[in-house]
């Protein structure tokens, strides 16, 4: 039997947790003041967004979900949203293994996310050994031990 990947299992458990807080506002809204910055790496696979957006933002992007957003469709892999860009509605598609960060200053809560769980594994390759460049990444990202960070830089 394989060691349990702790790691892995809390950074799923936080991204259903999003998909599960957008599926409920596709549905109800925003409640009250709650609103949503949402942080995701621009050159994930399956991530579209306009080439303009890819050009600006090459590495990640931040949204802001609040007043005003459309057609939101959230999948088990992914979020769809329409939002506004200097006047000019986009339609972004954004795979929840793309994430970043989700936050929502109205309540001063945030998660950030190592991405621990799109990296290739051995299991999932099918190869008994990891190479030298996802043992490297593992390696990387198991120094990124913080879930939380502090909101004090997204207010004014």
């Amino acid at each position: 039997m394989a060691d349990m990947n702790y790691k892995v299992l809390i950074e799923n458990a936080m991204l259903n947790m999003v998909r599960d807080i957008l599926k409920k506002i596709s549905k109800d809204g925003l409640p009250k003041n709650h609103h949503f910055l949402i942080t995701f790496f621009s050159h994930s696979k399956g991530v579209i967004i306009p080439d303009w957006m890819k050009e600006k933002y090459p590495d990640k992007m931040t949204i802001i979900i609040r007043n005003w957003f459309e057609n939101l469709n959230v999948t088990d892999k992914k979020f769809e949203i329409s939002l506004n860009f200097n006047n000019n509605v986009e339609r972004l598609t954004i795979p929840f293994n793309s994430l970043e960060l989700f936050a929502d200053p109205s309540v001063d809560f945030a998660i950030s996310f190592n991405q621990v769980n799109s990296m290739p594994t051995s299991e999932t390759e099918g190869d008994n050994e990891p190479n030298d460049q996802t043992a490297s990444k593992k390696d990387e990202l198991s120094k990124k031990n913080e879930n939380v960070i502090n909101l004090k830089n997204f207010k004014k």
